[in-house]
């Protein structure tokens, strides 16, 4: 599992950049508001797509390490055509990039459920809350670092800013083959195989959507997913065109979530696993619903930074149970399958949401000082129904034994809020 954490300081790298300034490498190759939805979605699009085909080259392979290291090889190689694309004429740039960048994302993800399947195997149950707290919280200083350092070069690259993209680029394809290599380390559990009796197909498993918790939760997540996305890659742009925000300062807004996100990693990863991770969700899934709103009301640097950590608090409890709940509700023989069929529907929406954001702002009515914080309204609202959905997803057993007065506070059907605060409060009185 060490070798998992070294390898995901690879890849955090390369995600560190591409994360940060995927949007502003467009928004500087002067795109518009179009063709940045446009370029936040067409790569999901695609990413969403090879899920499809992810499980069957799996069992075809025999061998997630073969597959991963496939996907990731490929993935590291189009960054390299993404990073050039300013040298063609001006009218190709945009377009170039987004296809240069929609490749790699596709083979990045074309591994992804397979590398899901093995963390499943060799992680187990009972430590994947603080196990994944851990390796998280390490990668997000890597992230941290690693997107500072970009944003520091950037506003130091007076009149290259483009050269300096491309660098950064450059990085990303070296990060993304070095830890390709930490695969071959990994111990390898062989590939559940599944007869054709087992096996479920997608239209079988978008049938049963309703009647399972596992489809439940597919549904909120994925119309989050599409809710966060109307308004996800305008952020960027808002802070770049209209705040007029230096790269460092834009990039500071960027990694304060991730600084969140570590601090409160372990303490929602004792949660957990203490508790389940449908608590976490029902919860954070509501404070997300907010999260766009400071950005309508104010300009201040510090109250946005305030905004940013309850972003990362909140995302950090999601996105740790939403991996939780995932590799532990499935059996293994089905959890492959399973996890791409649920990423092909969860980026189909985020594609649907990116475009639906960069087709509507200009329709929009002007709800503060600029045209694009109406859209952050507007993606707020849409958030509230995949919220209440939450509240609909089957409890988990419980991980651990609990006293009448736990079961009084984690009842599913109680108040989230006295949920997580009696979680809290326990977590520190046990560190203290």
């Amino acid at each position: 599992m060490r070798v998992s954490i070294i390898e995901g300081a690879f890849a955090f790298v390369m995600i560190g950049l591409s994360e940060a300034f995927y949007i502003p490498y467009l928004n500087a190759l002067g795109a518009s508001h179009l063709q940045i939805g446009l370029g936040a979605s067409l790569p999901v699009l695609m990413a969403g797509l090879i899920q499809l085909i992810s499980p069957i080259a799996l069992q075809k392979s025999g061998s997630r390490r073969k597959l991963i290291v496939f996907a990731t090889v490929g993935q590291a190689l189009a960054f390299i055509p993404f990073a050039l694309v300013w040298h063609l004429d001006h009218h190709l740039q945009v377009w170039s990039a987004i296809a240069a960048f929609a490749v790699s994302v596709a083979f990045g993800n074309l591994g992804a459920s397979a590398w899901a399947d093995w963390m499943g195997v060799i992680v187990p149950r009972k430590k994947r809350g603080r196990y994944f707290a851990t390796r998280n919280r390490l990668l997000g200083v890597v992230q941290i670092s690693i997107a500072v350092l970009g944003g520091y070069l950037l506003d130091r690259a007076i009149g290259k800013v483009l050269v300096m993209f491309t660098a950064i680029w450059f990085v990303c394809a070296f990060a993304r083959l070095a830890a390709s290599a930490f695969f071959y380390l990994h111990y390898e559990p062989p590939v559940a195989r599944h007869s054709s009796g087992e096996h479920v197909s997608f239209l079988d498993f978008l049938k049963n959507l309703h009647a399972t918790r596992f489809g439940i939760f597919t549904v909120a997540t994925s119309l989050l997913s599409l809710g966060v996305n109307i308004s996800g890659p305008f952020f960027a742009v808002h802070m770049l065109n209209n705040l007029q925000l230096s790269y460092i300062s834009y990039t500071i807004l960027i990694v304060t979530p991730i600084v969140s996100t570590i601090a409160t990693l372990g303490l929602w990863g004792h949660i957990i696993d203490r508790f389940g991770s449908v608590p976490v969700l029902r919860l954070s899934a509501i404070i997300v619903c907010i999260l766009p709103l400071p950005w309508v009301v104010t300009t201040s640097y510090t109250l946005l930074l305030i905004t940013q950590i309850v972003a990362g608090f909140s995302w950090s409890g999601f996105n740790l149970a939403m991996f939780t709940f995932y590799i532990g509700s499935l059996k293994p023989h089905e959890r492959a399958t399973h996890i791409a069929y649920f990423n092909t529907i969860n980026f189909l929406c985020i594609f649907v949401g990116a475009t639906l954001g960069g087709f509507i702002i200009p329709y929009l009515p002007q709800v503060a000082q600029w045209q694009l914080q109406s859209i952050f309204v507007f993606s707020s609202l849409v958030r509230i129904g995949p919220a209440v959905l939450f509240q609909l997803v089957r409890h988990e057993k419980y991980a651990g034994a609990m006293n009448t007065f736990e079961r009084f506070f984690f009842d599913p059907t109680l108040t989230l809020t006295t949920t997580v605060t009696s979680s809290i409060l326990r977590y520190f009185k046990r560190q203290l």
